[in-house]
């Protein structure tokens, strides 16, 4: 009976050292290999939210979140590629080095720089320079401007040796006073002057203004705006405190007079 017992043991023995034997000399392929990563910026090392992450070789992706933390599946010999806006594409190749009970594996990417056009500022620094250099602009000449400027220029000199004194006005055609140009160039002066003198005006007087000093809103405001009919010139040639000034005397006459018309009523 000892026989057969120690006989039994010993086979057991054998049949657990081969098992463990074929264990160490066949180990079982990790098909599932999932491996941590954080995307950072190259320099700040600062996360990188929403990148894409994708797998080429298992055609697998995924995207990092706001912390730049992503989980993939990345066996030996995949290739992966990470792309976020911003950035250059990364590629990285799987050649072993990467283990998947590590915490995680920084991957960083390069920010792209772009080529910015110059910025050109303006020698408009008001708006009455920007109409006074629009109305003098000097455009390129096209050929049917030249052209233009060859004729005229021919018609000149053929009217230069003509006796203009005795020939009726011109109704239409050549003009033989100011030139077309001239005249636009002075309608045109003359539009920058009426505008510049009205922004002013509107600029020293307005209904905020006469709110703020009277406190009348709504249809008494445009009554007594009504009522107050300043000048042009006046408003251009006075100071802001004259004009305030003239502004409360007319406001009390206004008073009056609105005060007597209720009396009246009553």
């Amino acid at each position: 009976m000892r026989k057969w017992f120690l006989l039994l043991t010993l086979v057991a023995l054998i049949a657990t050292n081969s098992s463990l034997r074929a264990q160490v000399l066949l180990p079982v392929p990790d098909s599932l290999r999932v491996i941590n990563f954080r995307v950072t910026d190259y320099y700040s090392h600062e996360p990188i939210g929403l990148a894409h992450v994708m797998n080429i070789t298992q055609k697998k992706g995924c995207i990092s979140d706001l912390l730049g933390y992503f989980s993939i599946p990345f066996k030996l010999g995949d290739s992966l590629s990470i792309t976020a806006i911003g950035y250059h594409t990364k590629h990285v190749l799987n050649w072993g080095q990467f283990n998947k009970d590590t915490l995680f594996y920084e991957l960083t990417l390069t920010p792209k720089v772009y080529q910015i056009e110059e910025v050109k500022i303006s020698r408009f620094s008001t708006y009455d320079r920007f109409l006074r250099e629009f109305a003098n602009l000097k455009l390129t000449k096209t050929r049917v401007t030249e052209q233009q400027e060859v004729i005229q220029l021919y018609f000149l000199k053929i009217t230069k040796g003509l006796n203009l004194r005795n020939l009726p006005q011109p109704t239409m055609g050549l003009s033989f006073g100011k030139d077309w140009y001239q005249k636009q160039n002075e309608k045109v002066a003359e539009a920058i002057e009426k505008d510049r003198k009205k922004r002013i005006a509107d600029r020293k007087f307005n209904a905020g203004i006469v709110s703020s000093l009277t406190g009348l809103t709504g249809n008494e405001l445009q009554e007594f705006m009504e009522y107050l009919k300043f000048d042009e010139n006046f408003i251009i040639t006075s100071t802001d405190y004259e004009i305030r000034e003239r502004i409360l005397d007319r406001f009390k006459e206004f008073e009056t007079i609105k005060k007597g018309k209720n009396n009246t009523k009553k």
